[in-house]
């Protein structure tokens, strides 16, 4: 690799201009966030006197008083506490699901030749680019038809398709994956089951991983599909856009950064926590981890 000594001008140029374009973009996507969070905890006087300043003293109360805004449904009364853990227990469930169904499937679609292989795989190709719109009315009414809607366990079922993504990142991978190390494995007396169990999850847990977190955090950002069909159950996204307009019609802005906050934290701090392993595994095909 050769050192930055060796850059001629206009290369150094070249790459400065990046650095600055790529720092200012940083910096646009950090100060939002922070300016949030600073004012997550003035009072709402602090905030409307001057937004740019910092707190008098930094209090947690408007993070507790956040815990007062309700939300009423047919299904009951839910504030912040009841959609947080609704969200965090839809986001693992549906993320645990749709990563072992896509893992399954695309193990068996990249590794056994069966008729209709690649009718299967067109098929998945086809829902991945199919606008949502095309699908939402006939989705909705299927959803209706079969006692799906307003239920937990139906938005499980739609969170947990096996054809996404996930699906075709992982199809990469066993795609890649020799073929010499299940061979073995049978040579042994080892079954498919066994093989795929004992050999290729552990080869492929890395980008499991990886894949899980992206999924699962789009999941907890998610605001159309719970709204759509758990409308009696309002996760935290849907639950936020409800108690930030009750806040913005009182004046709470603080209490709505603070709202706004809450549901960001979790899951920037299991990001940071696994940002490495997303970034070294997050390549389709070969051996990694």
């Amino acid at each position: 690799m050769k050192s930055h000594r060796f850059y001629s001008t206009p290369a150094k140029i070249i790459l400065w201009v990046i650095f600055i374009i790529f720092s200012v973009y940083a910096f646009t996507l950090i100060f939002p966030f922070a300016w949030m969070f600073v004012n997550s905890f003035k009072t709402n006087q602090e905030f409307f006197t001057n937004v740019w300043a910092l707190p008098q003293s930094f209090s947690f109360r408007n993070y507790t008083s956040v815990l007062g805004y309700n939300m009423q449904t047919s299904a009951g009364t839910f504030n912040i506490t009841h959609m947080f853990l609704l969200s965090v227990g839809i986001t693992l469930a549906a993320t645990v699901i749709n990563t072992l169904l896509s893992t399954m499937a695309a193990y068996v679609i990249a590794r056994y030749k069966f008729k209709g292989r690649n009718l299967l795989y067109s098929v998945a190709l086809f829902t991945l680019i199919m606008p949502i719109v095309g699908t939402l009315p006939a989705q909705f009414r299927l959803m209706q038809n079969l006692g799906l809607y307003n239920s937990i366990f139906g938005i499980l079922i739609l969170y947990s398709g096996s054809f996404g993504f996930t699906f075709f990142i992982m199809h990469g991978y066993f795609k890649n994956i020799s073929p010499t190390y299940a061979e073995a494995a049978f040579v042994d007396g080892a079954s498919d089951f066994q093989v795929f169990l004992r050999i290729m999850l552990p080869m492929a847990k890395p980008i499991m991983i990886s894949l899980a977190i992206i999924y699962g955090i789009g999941i907890w950002n998610d605001y159309i599909t719970p709204s759509i069909y758990l409308k009696n159950y309002p996760t935290l996204a849907v639950g936020i856009r409800y108690l930030t307009q009750t806040m913005v019609s009182t004046g709470a802005y603080a209490e709505m950064f603070a709202t706004m906050i809450i549901s960001i934290v979790p899951i920037l701090a299991i990001f940071i926590a696994f940002r490495n392993t997303i970034m070294e595994n997050m390549v389709a095909g070969g051996l990694k981890g």
